[in-house]
């Protein structure tokens, strides 16, 4: 790509503060589209569940979520360093941001082979003690780190140009419309778990190359891995960085401790049932999820210049938003549920837990997903204006106490239903925490008397929903 194309990326100034909201509306619109086609992934655990078996869909998800919270730790937080920095280098000419691009490809590469090879090896100990198939699978899918790692390098520099459809192209369309398609016909042959995960390591190969693809259209690939200018310090990434990483991997244990714990103490078919139930309430994430690069992004900005005011208020205004589109969203979920369970595994469902168990499951979650949603973007807000470290003291307390629920729950043996309400439960404490902060530290009050009232009626509206299908349940 010519040296005007990328010049006239790699250079843009930072945009007026009325084009702040701008930008937001369309990135966040451009990857909540990308979030709604990401949906195809629970098609995926869908047509395996059907054609697999629920005890595939259990083993896989154990497997891939075990994989992916490790690849949290590959990335080594450079999804926001290379936003963060390549917002601040962009200041000082063109190629600057492809210096800090290079520093973060050693960084990721370094750490995310080293991720690779220890899961690789700690296979068999990892199928051993949850005593289910999965050790190939394991080691198979532990490759898909380096990939993944350079994939979000390519994307993050492109973010921080307030570029968005290209990870949405990427990891919101491409991805899971490739896993789709590699696992039908590994379905329909009849294979299982190990050729899912080759499936899997192919996706996040291709994810690779496509990244690359769209990142030559603004920077110089060969720059970026080999700058002529000489490497860039990467000691000031690192430190930004290393908070973030452990914020994001104690994240990423949170979602998916449940079902880790779970594999443990529960059979893999039921697993399954919950990982596809869990699928489900993750609709109320998508707002914020679309949200949260764009926010990141005008946070940076608005940090860097010192505008303190108009980042409360893009905070306060947009975490109305999320609330906004969840509301609705929560109810047509658990309206719905009890038409959508059915679907999801057949047969098979019905067999290994009551559909009036499911629809509690659904809606312990969906409470839970509305409160994280709600709260979601105080983590950009904190890591972004300087404060990487209080979101990982955060998610500590947020782990120790989703932990302890969790096991003392499932050892009293409430099963499903146990992980759920834990896990829902650890959300409410954790959120109440990040109240007090935002309060303290910004002066910001994201919600006020107009949005308690929907709120409130909402939950009244569910909670006589709740109570009534269970009065026909224990009449029936």
């Amino acid at each position: 790509m010519g040296t005007d194309v990328m010049e006239s990326g790699l250079g843009r100034e930072t945009p007026p503060p009325d084009g702040d909201m701008r930008d937001l509306v369309v990135g966040a619109s451009v990857n909540f589209l990308g979030k709604l086609a990401r949906s195809t992934r629970g098609v995926f655990l869908i047509v395996v569940g059907w054609l697999c078996g629920l005890d595939v869909v259990g083993d896989y998800s154990l497997s891939w979520g075990m994989v992916s919270t490790l690849n949290k730790v590959a990335r080594f937080g450079l999804l926001r360093g290379v936003v963060r920095f390549g917002i601040g280098a962009r200041a000082d000419g063109p190629r600057e941001a492809e210096r800090v691009v290079a520093a973060a490809m050693r960084i990721g590469l370094l750490v995310s082979v080293m991720v690779s090879i220890g899961l690789t090896l700690a296979a068999g100990e990892i199928a051993a003690y949850y005593d289910k198939p999965i050790a190939d699978a394991v080691r198979i899918m532990a490759w898909s780190a380096p990939f993944l790692t350079v994939a979000w390098v390519f994307l993050a520099a492109i973010r921080a140009l307030r570029l968005m459809q290209f990870e949405v192209y990427v990891m919101a369309v491409a991805g899971p419309l490739i896993l789709l398609a590699g696992a039908l016909p590994v379905a329909l042959a009849g294979f299982g778990l190990t050729e899912l995960a080759w499936v899997q390591l192919g996706v996040s190969a291709a994810c690779c190359l496509l990244a690359g693809w769209f990142f030559r259209r603004f920077y110089s690939l060969g720059e970026s891995l080999f700058p002529t200018a000489g490497g860039r310090n990467g000691w000031g990434l690192i430190r930004f960085s290393l908070p973030v990483m452990l914020t994001d991997l104690m994240y990423g244990l949170l979602t998916q401790l449940d079902v880790l714990m779970l594999a443990k103490f529960v059979t893999s078919e039921q697993v399954g049932i919950y990982a596809l139930t869990r699928r489900i309430a993750d609709a109320m994430l998508k707002a914020p999820q679309a949200l949260d690069p764009m926010f990141s992004s005008v946070v940076g900005d608005l940090s860097h210049g010192e505008r303190h005011e108009e980042l409360v208020h893009r905070f306060v205004v947009i975490t109305r938003w999320v609330l906004t589109i969840n509301l609705p969203i929560f109810a047509a979920l658990y309206i719905v549920g009890d038409s959508i369970l059915p679907l999801l595994g057949g047969s098979q469902v019905e067999a290994a837990v009551n559909l009036q168990l499911g629809l509690q499951i659904l809606f312990v979650l969906c409470i839970g997903k509305l409160a994280q949603g709600a709260f979601a973007l105080v983590e950009p807000l904190l890591a972004m204006s300087g404060r990487p470290a209080l979101n990982m003291y955060n998610n500590s307390a947020w782990l120790g106490c989703n932990f302890l629920l969790n096991y003392w729950l499932l050892t009293n043996g409430y099963g499903l239903y146990g992980a759920a309400l834990g896990a829902t439960a650890a959300v409410f404490i954790v959120n109440a925490i990040r109240m007090i902060q935002i309060r303290f530290i910004h002066g910001i009050r994201p919600f006020e008397r107009a949005q308690i009232k929907p709120v409130a009626a909402a939950g009244a509206a569910a909670l006589a929903a709740w109570l009534a299908r269970g009065g026909d349940a224990g009449g029936g």
